[in-house]
């Protein structure tokens, strides 16, 4: 048993409702979905061909990309830095949530959660938790991105409303990201999310602008702002791209 580990590395969380808190990011490979619509790009480390998907595309394209094969929970603790001060831990890929049920993966959650980390998910939620089976997801902070139309992804492929509202009736606290462009009119789409999932509401909702480098965020960040102040949702911009372009790991 192993898990494919993409980067870890600590930074400033850049979208959503906790965008500007101190953070360690684990990112793992492997997606259920891969989101041609939002047109980001990068060359296969294997076949030199040009991918173009999510703006996670090493997360995504498995089979195009290495990584550091981690067997056991201590390999994953060991890379949190040493610092004087707890940052928070989030747990991102692709879509981590396909190895809730890892053995590796549910220990490393274990030990975070004994240690007194606060732990977030990032998760499109498509994957259906068995919160009986495994309930220290229950403990968790969850950034929920459900792709709408503008991902490219058919419909009955990017949302799963069971899984939504799975989330949203165990977990300590989630809240919805949309990424928005100005080419695409999405509230309707939004709406339907909110009316499908038990208790959501307007305030749980973070629209931040569809880009895969600054000249893109430049392009949609004033439309979204407008958007968000016209339908009675939260802004959230995107720190990192807006600090350092395309650049990853940072």
């Amino acid at each position: 048993m192993f898990l494919n580990l993409v980067e870890v590395f600590h930074s400033i969380q850049g979208e959503g409702k906790y965008a500007g808190i101190n953070t360690v990011f684990f990112r793992f490979a492997g997606c259920n979905l891969r989101c041609p619509g939002f047109n980001a790009s990068q060359i296969s480390q294997k076949t030199g061909e040009k991918l173009t998907g999510c703006d996670t595309i090493r997360a995504v394209f498995t089979n195009h990309f290495n990584y550091e094969k981690v067997q056991s929970t201590n390999t994953l603790l060991e890379k949190i830095p040493n610092l004087t001060y707890k940052p928070d831990i989030i747990i991102t890929g692709g879509e981590p949530l396909i190895h809730h049920k890892n053995q590796i993966f549910y220990e490393f959650l274990s030990e975070l959660l004994a240690k007194n980390y606060t732990v977030h998910f990032e998760t499109n939620g498509t994957i259906e938790i068995d919160f009986d089976k495994f309930p220290l997801y229950k403990n968790c902070i969850f950034a929920i991105s459900p792709k709408l139309s503008i991902s490219g992804e058919k419909k009955e492929k990017r949302l799963n409303f069971k899984a939504l509202n799975l989330l949203k009736q165990n977990t300590k606290e989630c809240f919805y990201k949309f990424v928005i462009s100005k080419d695409f009119s999405l509230n309707d789409e939004i709406c339907e999310i909110l009316n499908a999932v038990k208790g959501a509401k307007k305030s749980d909702v973070f629209c931040m602008p569809l880009a895969k480098n600054i000249d893109e965020l430049e392009k949609n960040a004033k439309f979204v702002f407008n958007f968000c102040l016209e339908n009675g949702y939260n802004y959230t911009d995107r720190i990192h791209i807006r600090i350092f372009d395309d650049k990853e790991g940072v």
